[in-house]
């Protein structure tokens, strides 16, 4: 049945999962229609993200940093873990169910007769609730590719690509080149642009020189440099030197990729959202995004990772290594079928000791079963040992019942499993 403007989110929500054929249906022509008729306005500076991998910590960074410098500052992320109020941010606080409705009945009210998937939807909700803020600075994270996605209805004053790296393929295609234009096209022409990928594409390269973009490359326009002794990295830019950063909360070397990427876009617009040292470094200290790299406990070592792509899975890998010696790794995984399974698997498999295979759902869903058959396929050795679950949260607790002090514990894969993990931590911790 149709909601009202009374109704739960929930409701809401589930709603729109079933008034349009497809879950992912790229295109702009229906979303444009619908904002015209919604007349939406933003006024403030625009930043849109996009890229493989990165692109929530780098938009939570840019928004820590915003923050301290006592700007107001909206965020538009997806997916969410938990809460679908999580997507959607004003001044660091998630937006409540109440807001969320009143603006998702007034997209209905709208649209009329024009079907739109669950993310243009909420999308269109976002930015409307975000229009009524008297914002400085509005954040929008590229939910699939770039070009047909929903946020990229809005036109930035400044696009970030994080990297590119290989997943979606059925939508964006098969190589790094066509991803990295269908990546590119958040770009504006004459507006700044930036790409933390440290081998871009030629693809990108073209597309943004096609369109008199001006494209700042990390290691070339800006760098960064990791003092590992004292726990400290700089940033070298444009307009901005900061040095003896300290080390974000969130764990890996990544991290000071995404923060750079973050501080450059800020660096190029530096005239209009001039920021501090002192705000840069409480920034760094208080970004905090949950699933990446998330140690959760210490008795037995609990790791919770939204891995789930190949590039990801290489910096998982690379993590795990760097996390020091254990007697045993146990590893919860779940995936979606659409997903490159066999290199995530590759990618992560020298770190592992035991497989617990987890089943997700939905249409992209995967059976624990058939998960099992592509590692014990993947795997070149007689002593690789899977377990099937009909959940994430159930196979925690088997290992929990056969994992020591001594081992450590890492769930990965897609959103859904860690987020089972999250609706559960109040039975397992």
């Amino acid at each position: 049945m149709k909601p009202n403007i009374v109704s739960s989110l929930d409701s809401w929500l589930s709603y729109l999962e079933s008034i349009h054929p497809k879950s992912i249906d790229l295109s702009l022509d229906r979303i444009k229609i619908v904002a015209d008729a919604m007349n939406i306005s933003i006024k403030a500076i625009k930043f849109i993200i996009g890229g493989t991998n990165g692109k929530g910590s780098t938009c939570a960074f840019l928004e820590s940093f915003l923050l301290e410098s006592g700007y107001a500052v909206g965020l538009y992320t997806s997916p969410h873990i938990v809460l679908f109020n999580e997507r959607i941010r004003v001044n660091g606080n998630s937006v409540e169910d109440e807001e969320i409705v009143e603006n998702l009945s007034y997209v209905d009210k709208c649209r009329g007769k024009i079907s739109l998937t669950y993310f243009e939807f909420t999308t269109l909700a976002a930015l409307n609730i975000f229009s009524k803020n008297n914002l400085d600075v509005l954040i929008l994270e590229i939910g699939l590719g770039g070009r047909l996605d929903a946020v990229n209805i809005i036109d930035a004053d400044c696009s970030i690509v994080t990297n590119i790296g290989i997943d979606h393929i059925e939508w964006l295609g098969d190589t790094r080149d066509f991803i990295a234009k269908e990546k590119a096209f958040i770009y504006r022409s004459n507006k700044p642009a930036i790409c933390g990928d440290f081998s871009p594409p030629d693809s990108l390269l073209n597309h943004a020189s096609e369109i008199n973009t001006n494209l700042y490359l990390i290691n070339k326009d800006f760098q960064y440099e990791i003092d590992i002794a004292n726990r400290e990295w700089s940033y070298f830019g444009i307009n901005y030197i900061f040095k003896k950063l300290p080390f974000p909360k969130i764990f890996g070397d990544n991290q000071i990729i995404n923060a750079s990427v973050a501080l450059a876009a800020l660096d190029l617009l530096n005239y209009y959202l001039p920021v501090q040292y002192k705000n840069i470094c409480s920034g760094i200290e208080k970004t905090f995004v949950p699933g990446r790299f998330q140690i959760i406990s210490t008795n037995p070592s609990i790791i919770i990772d939204v891995a789930h792509n190949s590039h990801a899975a290489s910096i998982l890998s690379k993590n795990l290594q760097a996390m020091g010696s254990f007697s045993k790794t146990y590893a919860v995984i779940g995936m979606l079928k659409d997903k490159d399974l066999i290199d995530v698997i590759k990618k992560t498999s020298i770190n592992i000791d035991y497989w617990y295979c987890a089943s997700t759902y939905g249409s992209r869903g995967l059976k624990a079963s058939d998960l099992s058959h592509v590692i014990n396929k993947t795997i070149d050795s007689n002593d690789v040992i899977t377990y099937d679950f009909s959940s994430p949260y159930q196979a925690l607790c088997a290992v929990l019942s056969k994992a020591s002090e001594q081992d450590r514990i890492i769930v990965f894969g897609s959103f859904t499993t860690v987020a089972d993990i999250y609706n559960n931590i109040h039975h397992i911790l």
